[in-house]
């Protein structure tokens, strides 16, 4: 490490001789997977540049007949060889095979779980390349594959020692050949992903693939085509419930979260493959499959959702997977005797009518900040206090992650209950019934005299079930962006994204509007002296003078060419600007995006240098860091952009109505405004209206765009006023900015309690 080189080839080079030495001079196990830990250092793309020369092409051998020789000494002492060792694979030839990967598949599909061993032996014989020269087959490894081919999956074994053979074929048929990188990725991912993901051992192995799968290069097409064969449905139902939970496990909690594997929309690849099984499942009908294919239908919704763009993929997924499932529980649901609400009281105990709020889990995420400050202004009108009682219902899918104890407490600080009959469930960790789950929340509901089942949860096995069988006599789906949604068993439909309207259509599809005035403290929680810091130490880290446009939100909404053809402008336009891109998702993705639109001019790499991928971001700090936000397009940041702007910040947003249609909203707006009383009692006066209407209608023209070409010269001229430090100017349009949410607040306060109290009102 002292050692400085000009080259990266040189580097690499040294830490070889350096790692070659070591290893020739270890006399322990100790040290020698000390040593192997140390290859962590290098990468794929490391070994490539090395063997651009001669000298490289012949240290990499050398390195290999080391480890052989050293791995091999191991093995013959009755050493155990454990996760680390299988970063050996870096040395693996990268030729891509054909017949490999229909070797795997075709092995895959005659895997059992009797005696005999998962993977039928390949023929060796095939001719590999190692560039330039052949890499000689080493026969010494030949019996430990047979061994742990003959062992792997016996009856008798546990899965810890089902771990062990699998390092042990990995590892010593890696040796033997040192070719075909994709077969072996491939068989490695087959069998791990039929092991308990819940033990002690797997975690080693998730982490190993979550932190050098990258480095060794492993592609979505390789991991694509190992769960393609584990997901065939004649492999899949080859194996025992628990295993095929483990595959979908596997998936979930350890692939999805490897760096450039992580909301990859290949995955969507996968699709047909899950929804052939889950119709299988469902058509079996008995109690296990029932089960098993709830499951499997959170585990679609989670897989596919996160990669949704537009609501006709909603559609899609409603018609082919919600649709289908709930005509399923409702039968079976009647064939075992637990369709219904039953005999239950139209009142509590207490004489009130109990509202039901089914969750997901409890996080402080967007959906939560909506419902806590839509039921916080509830609980301050007293009527509604008088006549109704609220209790949230919570699923706690921690496979999604646990609950946050803040977010409940802040809920009971409400006066709310917050009821949990699901947890004993979550013994089994990422194995725990849903089905149990769903059938203890439906007596929940019944011995609490339930009369009204609010939802905000659009493809769930637990939720569509509870909705299919009717757990209560009013039904009512919420939706917080899915407008799509369409069960028969859904009476009527809420949205908080109404614009202002109590009734409103989207998607064809007719909601209740319930407008929400949000708590203050979500969207501009007070700043400490220990924030402060921060914002200056991220300010501070940033080139003198910067200009900082960015978004804080998914990036999957960041994947448009048409909204980086607009930024990049920007951006070119004001090389002083740089972008940051806060939120979770695949920035490679985003990054392909941006050099697309600039392959005709060349200069993506100079703006992808000023772009940065924050990730996960704390919105409170980085709120305050950003100087203009360029909402995105044709997605919407939605929450997150308002979150924002009540921080003060400015905004650009691409508009879907005429500009005539926003000035008609307004006014429409406006009209239920003035009807609102001021704090003081007295009414609003015209002057009031015309005021309001003279400010905001004028905010539309520095804050909203009707086409590509305004937004490149909305966000040109907001960016001048940063660049040209017109303090004035920026702190007119924020007072502006501040104006219009005081109004829009007022509003959803007032209409918002109004409108929820009509639709509770529906009769059933």
């Amino acid at each position: 490490r002292s050692i400085q080189m000009n080259q990266p080839s040189d580097t690499i080079e040294s830490f070889l001789h350096i790692f070659i030495h070591s290893l020739q001079k270890s006399v322990s196990q100790a040290d020698t997977s000390a040593l192997i830990k140390e290859l962590y250092n290098i990468k794929a793309s490391d070994i490539n540049l090395l063997q651009s020369t001669p000298q490289g092409k012949n240290l990499v051998r050398e390195c290999i007949r080391t480890m052989r020789d050293k791995i091999y000494e191991l093995l013959c002492a009755g050493h155990i060889c454990g996760v680390e060792y299988l970063y050996i694979l870096l040395f693996v030839s990268r030729t891509d095979s054909e017949s490999s990967l229909k070797s795997t598949k075709q092995s895959t599909l005659e895997t059992t779980t009797s005696n005999k061993a998962v993977y039928q032996a390949t023929n060796e014989a095939q001719s590999h390349i190692f560039s330039p020269e052949t890499i000689e087959i080493d026969s010494r490894f030949e019996v430990f594959v047979k061994l742990a081919q003959e062992s792997l999956f016996m009856q008798r074994n546990s899965d810890v020692e089902n771990v062990l053979f699998i390092e042990l074929y990995i590892i010593a048929k890696a040796l033997m050949n040192m070719r075909d990188f994709t077969q072996l990725v491939c068989e490695y991912i087959t069998l791990i992903m039929l092991v308990d993901i819940n033990i002690p051992v797997s975690l080693a192995h998730t982490q190993f693939i979550v932190e050098s799968f990258e480095k060794l290069g492993v592609d979505m097409p390789t991991l694509l085509s190992a769960l393609k064969a584990q997901q065939d449905k004649q492999a899949y139902f080859n194996y025992p419930a628990l295993a095929r939970r483990s595959i979908l496990n596997w998936q979930l909690h350890c692939f999805w979260n490897v760096s450039h594997f992580f909301n990859h929309n290949a995955w969507l690849e996968l699709y047909p493959l899950w929804q052939d099984l889950f119709y299988t499942l469902l058509q079996k009908g008995d109690v296990e499959s029932i089960d098993e294919a709830m499951y499997m239908q959170f585990f679609i919704y989670h897989m596919c959702g996160n990669n949704f763009h537009h609501q006709a993929q909603w559609r899609r997924f409603c018609e082919e997977i919600d649709k289908v499932a709930s005509q399923a529980y409702e039968a079976f649901a009647k064939t075992c005797g637990v369709y219904g609400v039953g005999n239950r009281a139209t009142h509590t105990a207490n004489g009130k009518i109990c509202i039901a709020f089914l969750r997901d889990r409890l996080v402080p995420n967007s959906p939560y900040k909506v419902e806590y400050s839509l039921l916080h202004n509830l609980y301050n009108d007293e009527a509604f206090k008088a006549q109704y009682e609220v209790k949230i219902y919570m699923m706690k899918l921690l496979e999604k992650s646990d609950d946050d104890k803040q977010v409940i407490a802040a809920y009971e600080g409400l006066g709310i209950e917050v009821v949990d009959v699901v947890s004993p469930f979550n013994a089994k960790g990422f194995y725990n019934s849903h089905l149990q789950k769903a059938l203890a929340l439906k007596d929940a509901l019944h011995r609490d005299n339930v009369s009204i089942l609010i939802s905000p949860n659009n493809g769930y096995g637990i939720s569509d079930f509870l909705l299919a069988t009717r757990s209560a006599p009013l039904q009512i789906y919420y939706s917080h962006g899915n407008f799509v949604y369409d069960l028969s068993c859904v009476d009527a439909r809420m949205t908080h994204i109404c614009q202002g309207n109590r009734h409103i259509t989207h998607e064809g599809f007719d909601f209740y509007g319930v407008p929400v005035k949000m708590q203050e403290r979500f969207y501009n929680p007070p700043l400490d002296a220990k924030s402060q810091e921060k914002i200056h130490s991220i300010r501070t880290g940033f080139p003198k003078n910067v200009i900082v446009l960015g978004t804080i939100g998914r990036l999957m909404k960041l994947h448009s060419q048409e909204y980086w053809e607009c930024v990049v402008e920007v951006m070119r336009s004001f090389p002083q600007t740089i972008y940051l891109a806060c939120g979770g998702g695949n920035s490679a993705l985003i990054s392909e995006c941006i050099e697309k639109v600039c392959a005709i001019s060349g200069d993506g790499e100079e703006i992808l240098r000023r772009v940065h991928f924050a990730g996960y971001v704390d919105s409170g700090i980085y709120g305050h860091i950003i100087d203009i936000w360029l909402d995105s397009f044709p997605l919407e940041q939605g929450e997150s952009r308002i979150e924002y702007a009540a921080k003060g910040g400015l905004s650009l947003v691409m508009s879907k109505e005429s500009k005539e249609e926003r000035l008609q909203r307004l006014e429409q707006n406006l009209a239920r405004w003035i009807n609102i009383p001021n704090r003081d009692g007295t009414a609003k006066m015209q002057e009031q209206y015309d005021e309001a209407y003279t400010i905001l209608a004028e905010s539309y023209l520095s804050f909203m765009a009707f086409s590509k070409e305004e937004y490149i010269c909305k966000a040109c001229a907001l960016a001048g006023l940063f660049a040209e430090k017109r303090t004035d100017e920026i702190e007119s349009l924020r007072c502006t900015s501040a104006f219009g949410r005081a109004v829009g607040d007022e509003i959803k306060e007032y209409e918002g309690v109004n409108a929820f109290k009509e639709i509770m009102a529906l009769n059933p």
